[in-house]
């Protein structure tokens, strides 16, 4: 079955499983997308789908308000499937590029019935997935991914090439795999905001930042390895750990698993839209992260001139000049990296952040993201093929 398309025109169906409370770099990088895409004056346009508990994130309320084209699907297979049928049908969609879901059944249904369809799956994480799974659940998902992007999928885009390495080891062909480095809207951090240290009365301590916003970003981002490091040190240095995060609950309950009680020195704060809140008040900013795809924060972080100790996830590019990295799980390595860069003079920091800015400014700028999407979409659509090759 297949329906006609405008060959002119790109039409792209973003569909994403995004229910966090603050937009996010990510949807920010989706909106430039979209003006990238509405540059080319031909029709060419993007539509985005979402899954229907998104629908209560103030962020998308505000989308509805503009003249984006947003749906809501519901999360039931066969039902699922229908309404995204008709979304593909109605609007003419050429590419369907889906980000953080995997519904095999819907998108297998929807390759069957419009074969003309390219269909992109963007890894954000590696493929054995969420850590804090259990083993046999991870590997039962990665057989199904890699099947995925073997025999459905178009391409399958990573978001750094430790993952565009992890498809091709998987067994996924090298000519369906690419990988572009996410892009950072730089601008969206250059604006003043309150004093975080008054809000929370933090005026004699060392700052300590952490974001864990969901139930399973407190062990994915090492939430637990960061009290750990601190619990020895906090006195001593007189340090104030601020966990920011989406399910306060669940994190109290975690750390009254190490400590039968919350310490004065550990924070809990909510996550927001404004990250610059965050930074501005904090002294560094860790990720001691078990799982990675690529760290929006850690860059932002450097960005608003916050130093970051961050574990060696291979994600990560290794080229960032004075990057601070301790190994995976090693409490006292990340403990006595707290401790150095306590103790680093003020100068020396302020030249290493600097040189850092300049770097990611340059590696990570929004633009250089939009057009190799576009490029990459160009590659795959019959509309017109592009310049050079940019994915690569």
């Amino acid at each position: 079955m297949s329906h006609k398309v405008d060959g002119n025109k790109l039409v792209v169906c973003q569909f994403i499983q995004y229910a966090t409370p603050y937009c996010g770099n990510f949807m920010y990088s989706l909106f430039d997308l979209e003006k990238k895409i509405k540059e080319r004056n031909d029709g060419s346009e993007i539509i985005y789908v979402f899954y229907k508990n998104t629908i209560n994130c103030q962020w998308a309320k505000e989308m509805l308000q503009t003249n984006k084209k947003i749906f809501f699907l519901t999360n039931k297979t066969i039902k699922g499937f229908l309404e995204l049928r008709k979304i593909l049908k109605d609007n003419k969609v050429n590419i369907l590029h889906f980000h953080m879901t995997f519904p095999f059944l819907i998108l297998f249904l929807s390759k069957l019935f419009y074969l003309h369809i390219k269909m992109i799956s963007h890894f954000h994480t590696e493929l054995y997935g969420n850590s804090a799974s259990s083993p046999i659940v991870r590997r039962i998902k990665k057989i199904i991914k890699v099947f995925l992007c073997k025999y459905i999928f178009d391409m399958a885009c990573g978001v750094s090439e430790a993952i565009f390495i992890d498809l091709i080891n998987s067994g996924v062909r090298r000519e369906k795999c690419c990988y572009i480095d996410n892009g950072i809207d730089f601008s969206r951090l250059d604006i003043d905001c309150e004093n975080g240290r008054e809000m929370y009365k933090i005026h004699d301590k060392k700052i300590l930042t952490i974001f864990g916003s969901s139930v399973l970003a407190f062990y994915n981002k090492g939430v637990d390895i960061a009290i750990n490091a601190i619990k020895d040190i906090a006195e001593q240095y007189g340090i104030a750990l601020v966990i920011v995060c989406d399910n306060r609950d669940y994190v109290l309950q975690e750390i009254q698993k190490i400590f039968k009680f919350v310490p004065k020195w550990i924070i809990i704060a909510p996550s927001q839209e404004n990250v610059v809140f965050y930074f501005k008040m904090s002294d560094i900013h860790l990720s001691p992260s078990r799982m990675e795809g690529f760290s929006y924060a850690n860059l932002e972080a450097i960005y608003c001139g916050t130093p970051v100790i961050r574990s060696d996830r291979p994600e990560m590019d290794r080229n960032i000049p004075d990057d601070i990295i301790f190994p995976l799980n090693d409490i006292s390595a990340l403990q006595k990296s707290i401790i150095s860069v306590l103790n680093q003079a003020p100068d020396a920091k302020k030249a290493a952040l600097k040189k850092q800015r300049e770097y990611i400014v340059s590696r990570w700028n929004i633009g250089i993201w939009s057009n190799k999407m576009l490029n990459m979409y160009l590659q795959l659509s019959p509309v017109s093929s592009p310049s050079g090759n940019l994915l690569y």
